[in-house]
């Protein structure tokens, strides 16, 4: 493996990433699968996301959040796959969008306008989503008779063509919530009302990474819009694993010194940390300038060195320091592992590291940076 002059790297498991795939296709039924790869691919890499999804797995549509992630896809050379976003583009953006096909979503008569006069100015057809709003409160379009003037607004617009209609729920992380039933029976009238206006979409999607596991009343999509599913993390927050998908992404890093902090000093910045006893502790060559969640490296959770675990004590920019007191022999070059398989095996699981972030599976990954070098298996 070679890592190069980089600290710390991210190993990618695409072959563990496809059995995945096969379960969340299984579990999709007759809807097609459309993989949501922002925020850099999660972490993983863009292209080499969208490689794997396009090229090993036979995606026809690809969907981001921004305008920029979708020029990078076309940059890299997707240019056959639909590319949708599901986030709005503000006015700036919207041209270079339309220029490069991608597939915007509409909601409101502002942002409807905005495509219709870039489409224009380029003098081609734009294809666009309806954005529903279901409860979610963010963005989007709420059926009846709201939804009803902005059909009517988009019959009149010529170059802008309505290909899909779609909505995201508020909790579908969570089973016996209400309102996932209520905002997917929303849903259904909303593709109706669209239906009823002589639209004829063929990209209806409202299942998100939660409910793409779980609920099984989707009767009405053509598509499932898994994120973090596929690539081995149910977000289900009470930890359940419905399709028994399996973590294959990993971060680690090294260790960069180790030696006695005697009782009563202390490390870190303002004196972090003071040890009440003898500690021994080891400096592991990554901070929050490389995606380390910063609050959990000041005291909370671990990571993983010779398969156990080494309490964090403080972190700066580039550098951590861990509890090695209780790991006979950790020593100047040992693996640390931040999340994922240690080398040995023994995994660290993202859920595990929900316990002491607060935050869901995906913002971990989503820290990363570009000092993380990434090395994918197939």
């Amino acid at each position: 493996m070679e890592i190069g002059p980089y600290h710390s790297y991210l190993e990618v498991d695409f072959g563990k990433m496809k059995e995945n795939w096969h379960k969340v296709r299984a579990a999709a039924g007759k809807r097609e699968i459309i993989p949501v790869m922002k925020a850099d691919g999660y972490g993983i890499g863009l292209a080499a996301l969208a490689d794997f999804a396009v090229h090993h797995m036979g995606a026809k549509v690809l969907a981001v959040a921004q305008t920029c992630e979708g020029l990078a896809l076309r940059d890299a050379g997707f240019s056959s796959p639909d590319i949708m976003l599901l986030g709005p583009a503000p006015e700036h953006a919207v041209p270079y969008a339309v220029e490069n096909r991608l597939m915007l979503p509409v909601f409101c008569r502002e942002n409807a306008l905005a495509v219709e006069r870039a489409a224009a100015a380029q003098g081609v057809k734009a294809m666009v989503q309806i954005k529903i709003d279901t409860g979610m409160n963010r963005v989007g379009v709420r059926p009846g008779a709201p939804l009803e003037e902005f059909l009517a607004l988009l019959k009149v617009l010529p170059h802008v063509e309505a290909a899909g209609v779609f909505t995201h729920f508020v909790n579908a992380t969570y089973t016996g919530d209400p309102q996932t039933p209520a905002a997917y029976a929303a849903f259904v009238r909303a593709v109706e009302q669209v239906r009823s206006a002589g639209f004829a979409p063929r990209y209806i999607h409202c299942c998100n990474t939660g409910a793409t596991s779980w609920f099984r009343e989707d009767a009405i999509s053509t598509h499932v819009r898994p994120g973090s599913l596929y690539m081995g993390y149910d977000s289900m927050d009470d930890g359940t694993n419905w399709l028994g998908v399996e973590e294959g992404i990993s971060w680690r890093a090294f260790v960069t010194n180790v030696h006695r902090l005697p009782a009563g000093e202390s490390c870190g910045y303002c004196n972090h940390y003071t040890a009440q006893t003898d500690r021994i502790i080891a400096t592991v060559d990554v901070g929050y300038a490389d995606g380390l969640f910063r609050p959990m490296g000041q005291g909370s959770g671990y990571l993983l060195i010779r398969e156990k675990p080494a309490p964090y004590l403080a972190t700066s920019m580039d550098q951590t320091m861990v509890d090695v007191t209780d790991i006979p022999g950790a020593a100047i070059g040992d693996t640390a592992t931040i999340f994922g398989h240690t080398l040995g095996g023994t995994l660290l699981p993202l859920a595990r590291l929900q316990t002491f972030t607060g935050q869901n599976l995906s913002y971990p990954m989503c820290l990363l940076t570009k000092r993380v070098k990434r090395i994918y298996r197939y």
